[in-house]
């Protein structure tokens, strides 16, 4: 079983490292595939591949098409009609209320869209409730689903695919949404409803009562940011989630329970034996509770675990082995070949791999208090490695906050609010003495928690390391955790030293790279030098968020930097200068220039003026614009010219017509092989600044189908008709030019994104 689960593990990760998935069709060749597979006289050499294959087919079967189930281009951003069931708790944040909506008929006037799948909604100021169930209404515009396509950078359109999402949208106005039924089916998800509302109700204004829904019933909606981020400096995000800890629980406490009780019933004992009993109790309890907690991976993968391991115990096998892991682990991927492609998958399957090893090879396991101790400290050291590859955070406190945090939350909140919001179906008055301490203890948790997260070193950001490194981590960490009397555990630690030493490449002396970032409607750009980085606005605010947390910060961490030496926001528009705060606050800041410093209030900040000039690594770096004379606005853009051996670059900002008029008067004989756009493609360039300039490439960051339609044809073609290539990170992601350090007939090269690390989810 541990070959079959590592050979469909493989075959599942071989699908997604395709750029584009092949036909469907080809998994009708399944059938024969696995016939030939499981036939006695195939040798074992033919065995193994053909059972690979048979996998490879298996996932190209049941993973969801993007290609096939996408929305047809010619009815992106039209005016849809939309029949359709509520498929999901409706989430409200303020005026907000998201849905997802199985389509049942979509349609643009009287033409039927062939269309048939899971849409996104966001309804603004909704004048009704939807529940989940229900049949809707609605006219809508959908896209199909679109994120910002970075390096480093959160993967929004993988997630969405991972869901099965295949179109976003907004409900209209006009004509207005109309429920058509009730709800219907979805009793689970409406009982999942029913008890969040019940804790909203029962907890008013407390900020426990988000972390407890979470908790208990699966449902995240309700967490702030700021909670959200003590967990992330505490290395306790996982608690947020429903994780096999508490499926476990609930399983181990009814299984103990009703072993104890059936052996104390001797004519019981005499005709059922109390383990099989209480194995078959333990499953039907957790899989109660597993209904309710939602279709979360760990929810999944936990209930698989007990599942496994009660009908191990039904059937005299061992049930804590690698065996019911594999078992657990081969279910997960042949019911959602997706699974893979989300970070709870990996740790969640890691951790319970880490605590086997572990306990392996120790004839009392981890029992006892101290034992129990031993091991909650091994894993909480064991996973870090992990929180730093894929989250480029070590957050230095977490041994100790989990050791508080983990048997706290499993011993007294989850037992406390879990029979209490299902009393809550009953009787208030029943449900809120328990709920009120569980709210109690989630306080408590939360305090301790702060005090741990409150020093500047409880977290240490760290830059993101290549996969590779994970070669090494891996038998580096479980040779460090090795049992005692292991030979030399000690050297386990040089096979972790990549992770935290590995030498991120930069240019060469008198070359540089320029990246500009896709942040959606909005500007900013990074620009290295072999020792020195420059940022060039910090893209917008996003919501909750921003397009610093989002997109820079993970870029920079990725390509190792942990200092910006100059911070450039070429003016006060909000979608230049949305993450600068958060970039401030992340990393340390060199020198900032700004063209106005009561517009764009930066501590520190000198005015960005023209003339300015300074030499990084050979590469020259000149403001060319505002003079002191401008007044603001997008004449008084701050532009930046970057000369090397290699090539140039022109920065320009939102420069208006006038600025570039300027600009051509003061300096005639200027040059740019790349100019990023001024204005992001809304106004045509001033007459002879194209031929002035005489760019090879011209960069757009317009946002992936903005509403004004940027860039617009006119401007599109009036760069074309200099001889430029048009590039725009809507549809073709980060933006990525290198100059190098010697003189080039070619220029500067630039690398598309969406093209280098295309992903077959990936609409475009």
């Amino acid at each position: 079983m541990r070959t079959l689960a590592l050979l469909w593990l493989t075959a599942t990760l071989l699908l997604h490292a395709l750029p584009q998935l092949p036909d469907v069709h080809w998994a009708f060749a399944l059938g024969p595939v696995l016939a030939l597979a499981a036939w006695p006289r195939v040798p074992l050499w033919l065995r193994l591949p053909m059972t690979l294959l048979a996998a490879l087919l298996w996932g190209l079967w049941r993973l969801p098409g993007a290609a096939q189930e996408q929305l047809p281009d010619a009815y992106a951003g039209a005016e849809l009609e939309l029949i359709g069931h509520i498929d999901a708790l409706p989430v409200t944040r303020g005026q907000r209320t998201d849905l997802v909506v199985a389509v049942e008929q979509l349609r643009a006037g009287d033409t039927a869209i062939p269309f048939h799948g899971r849409v996104q909604l966001a309804w603004y100021e909704a004048t009704a409730s939807p529940q989940v169930g229900e049949r809707w209404r609605f006219g809508v515009r959908l896209r199909r689903p679109h994120g910002f396509a970075n390096p480093g950078s959160y993967d929004r359109e993988r997630r969405l695919y991972a869901a099965g999402i295949h179109a976003r949208g907004s409900v209209r106005t006009q004509p207005a949404p109309q429920r058509l039924a009730a709800a219907s089916g979805h009793w689970i998800d409406r009982l999942r409803e029913r008890l969040a509302a019940n804790y909203a109700r029962l907890l008013p204004d407390d900020p426990g009562a988000a972390i407890l829904a979470a908790l208990t019933i699966g449902d995240e909606s309700g967490l702030s940011a700021a909670q959200w981020e003590l967990f992330r400096r505490t290395g306790t995000g996982h608690l947020i989630a429903i994780s096999g800890q508490q499926i476990a629980l609930i399983a181990a406490a009814v299984f103990f329970a009703v072993r104890g009780g059936v052996a104390r019933l001797g004519w019981l004992a005499a005709r059922l034996p109390p383990v099989r009993v209480a194995a078959v109790a333990a499953l039907l309890a957790a899989t109660a509770y597993a209904l309710i907690a939602g279709d979360a991976l760990p929810v999944r993968r936990a209930l698989l675990m007990v599942w496994v391991a009660m009908l191990a115990l039904l059937l005299g096998r061992a049930v804590w082995s690698t065996h019911t892991l594999a078992v657990a682990l081969w279910l997960v991927l042949l019911l959602d070949p997706a699974a893979p492609l989300g970070v709870g998958f990996w740790l969640s399957f890691g951790a319970v791999a880490l605590i086997l090893y572990l306990v392996r090879g120790r004839a009392d396991g981890f029992g006892g208090l101290r034992r129990g101790l031993q091991l909650q400290w091994a894993i909480s050291l064991g996973v870090l490695p992990a929180t730093v590859v894929l989250f480029g955070q070590l957050p230095l406190v977490s041994p100790v906050s989990n050791l508080l945090a983990i048997p706290w939350s499993s011993l007294t909140m989850v037992p406390l609010a879990l029979p209490g919001i299902l009393l809550s179906l009953v009787s208030d008055t029943l449900a809120a003495p328990l709920l009120q301490l569980a709210s109690l203890a989630t306080a408590a948790m939360l305090d301790a928690l702060a005090a741990l997260a409150a020093p500047a070193w409880a977290s240490y950001q760290l830059p993101i390391p290549p996969l590779w490194t994970l070669l090494l981590l891996i038998p580096g960490t479980l040779w460090c955790l090795a049992p005692a009397g292991f030979p030399a555990r000690g050297v386990g630690l040089l096979l972790c030293l990549p992770l935290l030493f590995h030498d991120f490449p930069r240019p060469p002396p008198g070359g540089w790279r320029l990246t500009q970032l896709d942040v959606g409607y909005g500007l900013a750009v990074v620009v290295e030098t072999a020792t020195h980085t420059l940022v060039y606005d910090t893209g917008p605010r996003l919501g909750r968020v921003d397009a610093a947390q989002l997109v820079v910060l993970p870029y920079l961490q990725t390509r190792g930097i942990r200092r910006i030496d100059t911070l450039i926001l070429s003016h006060a528009d909000s979608t230049h200068t949305g993450g600068a705060g958060s970039l401030r606050a992340a990393l340390p800041v060199g020198r900032s220039l700004t063209t106005d410093l009561l517009a764009i209030p930066l501590e520190g900040a000198t005015a960005c003026r023209s003339g300015q000039s300074w030499v990084w690594d050979g590469v020259h770096f000149e403001v060319l614009s505002p003079s002191t004379a401008m007044g603001a606005g997008d004449e008084a853009s701050c532009v930046l010219h970057i000369a090397g051996p290699g090539g140039s670059a022109l920065l320009a900002g939102d420069l208006s017509v006038s600025g570039q008029e300027r600009l051509m008067r003061q300096l005639p004989a200027l040059h740019a092989d790349v100019l990023l756009a001024p204005g992001q493609g809304a106004k045509a360039p001033a007459d002879g600044f194209v031929a002035a300039l005489a760019p090879r490439w011209v960069l757009f960051s317009t946002g992936y189908g903005n509403r004004w339609g940027y860039p617009r044809p006119p401007v599109v073609a009036a760069w074309r008709a200099g001889g430029a290539s048009i590039v725009d990170t809507a549809t073709d992601g980060a933006l990525i030019v290198d100059a190098a350090a010697m003189p080039n007939a070619d220029g500067p090269s630039l690398q598309r994104w969406r093209e280098r690390a295309h992903r077959h989810w990936w609409a475009h």
